[in-house]
């Protein structure tokens, strides 16, 4: 029997990525690239995060977590200056992938990660842009030095497959996940804050007030639902350039009293703990991480069947799924729930389970290491078009 070599076996060095975002404000796709970045592999890994705006507030949590960030200080605003300067520092760090978060991190990523060479290239697609006809212009204009596109859902995968006429091996789905969110007693009572009676239904939305979120059609579809049940009370989070349009439609419909606008909250958890039936009325959507936050809840969701609803609601085993747009749907959805509370109680459950199960941040994170490993293999790798 041959005796195990006692030679010490050479160690490969992590391979370096760099991720390329617009900024690092508190916000969705932010919060999704910390999470990611802070789970590869560090011994197969080295990250490195390129922010084109000043120091965000996110800035401070990648840099206690060891995340090495490298900010655009001199102006929010995105000007060509920035791919030299992103040019330059790519060139000194010399990664093997380069991958975009958001708009102009992602055409920064291709012109800069062009130009400095870098072998893989990732364009990463959260949103159908369906009303940035000028983001797919440039979009397709600059796709040639894209190695790989990864989207957050099917439905986006469709959208950007067609628009920027890609071969479906060009794609890939990779889903956002979730932190799963320990049980425990809120800090405080919603009810109390809001002047919600200690039986009244609490019905939850969350998103910025924009006609993306569809929040009239759901003032509409609430109007109906107070018919049967008048002590709902409806509670949507956010802030956005659609309040005072709001506003006067809570005026009209007569649902004040009725209906709080709660502004951006950072304890959005809390609402969802404390809250019997989650919406979402959107007109568009990529993969709503607010859905997912709910499911992990084990709160139950109605949801409009935009995109990245379908891959995690199957309607009337993990949720209900209504037409978007179609507010009598909703009312008739949210009913449903408020009548039969075992109804949500098993929607809820089945929806955690499943969250829990598909839908972590782990199994992002190795879905992507997966990616990368293919993209930098002879399999898969080839020169953009």
């Amino acid at each position: 029997m041959q005796e195990p070599s006692s030679a010490p076996t050479e160690m490969t060095p992590p391979r370096k990525i760099a991720f390329c975002i617009t900024d690092l404000d508190n916000g969705g796709a932010e919060r999704a690239l910390l999470e990611l970045v802070t789970r590869l592999d560090k011994t197969r890994w080295t990250p490195r995060v390129y922010c084109l705006s000043e120091r965000g507030e996110l800035v401070e949590e990648f840099e206690r977590l060891g995340i090495d960030v490298k900010c655009r200080t001199r102006s929010r605003r995105f000007d060509l200056t920035i791919i030299p300067w992103l040019t330059k520092d790519l060139k000194e760090f010399r990664p093997d992938i380069i991958q975009g978060f958001l708009f102009h991190g992602n055409i920064a990523s291709r012109l800069a990660g062009a130009r400095a060479r870098i072998p893989a290239r990732i364009a990463g697609h959260r949103v159908a842009e369906r009303g940035r006809h000028w983001h797919l212009r440039v979009d397709r204009l600059t796709r040639r030095w894209v190695h790989h596109h990864v989207c957050v859902s099917r439905g986006v995968a469709d959208f950007v497959t067609q628009e920027l006429s890609l071969n479906p091996h060009e794609v890939t789905v990779i889903p956002n996940g979730v932190t799963e969110i320990a049980p425990s007693t809120p800090t405080h009572s919603i009810r109390e804050e809001f002047g919600i009676a200690p039986e009244a239904p609490i019905v939850l939305a969350a998103g910025r007030l924009h006609p993306q979120k569809g929040f009239p059609d759901l003032l509409e579809a609430f109007r109906t639902v107070r018919e049967t049940h008048s002590d709902v009370h409806l509670i949507i989070a956010g802030e956005g350039p659609q309040r005072q349009e709001l506003e006067a439609q809570i005026r009209h419909l007569k649902l004040d009293g009725s209906v709080t606008l709660a502004g951006f909250r950072s304890d959005l958890t809390t609402l969802m703990q404390q809250a019997d039936l989650f919406v979402l009325s959107s007109l568009w959507e990529g993969m709503p991480n607010v859905v997912l936050q709910a499911m992990e809840c084990g709160l139950p969701v109605v949801a409009t069947e935009v995109e990245g609803v379908p891959d995690v609601i199957e309607s009337n085993l993990t949720g209900i799924l209504v037409p978007i747009g179609a507010a009598p749907e909703i009312a008739g959805a949210c009913l449903q729930i408020l009548t039969d509370p075992e109804l949500g109680r098993q929607l809820g459950s089945n929806a955690q389970n499943l969250v829990r199960k598909n839908f972590t941040w782990k199994r992002t994170a190795s879905l992507y290491e997966q990616l990368y490993g293919r993209l930098l293999s002879d399999q898969m790798f080839n020169e953009p078009r």
